[in-house]
């Protein structure tokens, strides 16, 4: 099985995916992880930044200035949507290749995926978790996590699919708004429905 697990900016998805992952005995990919990966000197990513934009968003050293340009990410519609033509077909071609090859060993995978739903991926996988947390949460989290203003996240936040939408086309929802306990309960108890 492929499970997707999306949500959005400070919901918690990478406790979600990373527990679930190891309970099912599965891999986890972490698509922020693969993105950045992508960003490294000479990558495909990091040579489409450069096609698009030259040395913009590069530092002296030849690399990419990560605050400069998830501050461009967060404030400017044309830049994310250049990036995020740039990335995300790259990031699909990996979750694909993959998922072949789990399916081909008989094993699963668990994908951790912010914008699954805004990218329109969501038939890619077999199951999908939202992790759900309220947005005053959330924009306090990523406060804390990106040391960005609040209005900063709040803004961030507003770019994405509510989180109330997503855990409407989701096949489970995992609520992560309250203590850590709660959130793990419920990670055990979906690992084993799907074990199941």
């Amino acid at each position: 099985m492929i499970v997707g697990v999306t949500g959005g900016m400070g919901a918690g998805k990478s406790i979600v995916a990373g527990l679930l992952g190891k309970l099912l005995a599965y891999d986890v990919l972490d698509t922020d992880i693969l993105c950045r990966n992508l960003l490294q000197p000479h990558m495909p990513g990091w040579l489409g930044i450069q096609k698009k934009w030259g040395a913009r968003f590069f530092d002296l050293t030849g690399n990419i200035d990560r605050p400069a340009l998830r501050k461009a990410l967060f404030v400017d519609l044309v830049v994310r949507q250049g990036v995020e033509r740039i990335l995300h077909p790259l990031v699909r071609q990996e979750i694909m290749s993959r998922a072949a090859e789990k399916r081909s060993s008989l094993t699963g995978m668990v994908v951790e995926v912010p914008l699954l739903f805004e990218v329109g991926w969501q038939d890619d996988f077999d199951w999908i978790v939202v992790v759900y947390a309220g947005h005053e949460c959330c924009a306090q989290r990523i406060v804390r996590r990106d040391l960005v203003s609040l209005e900063a996240s709040r803004a961030a936040l507003s770019t994405q699919i509510s989180l109330e939408e997503k855990a409407l086309r989701a096949d489970s929802v995992i609520e992560n708004s309250g203590p850590l306990a709660l959130t793990i309960l419920q990670i055990y108890h979906l690992a084993s429905f799907l074990s199941g």
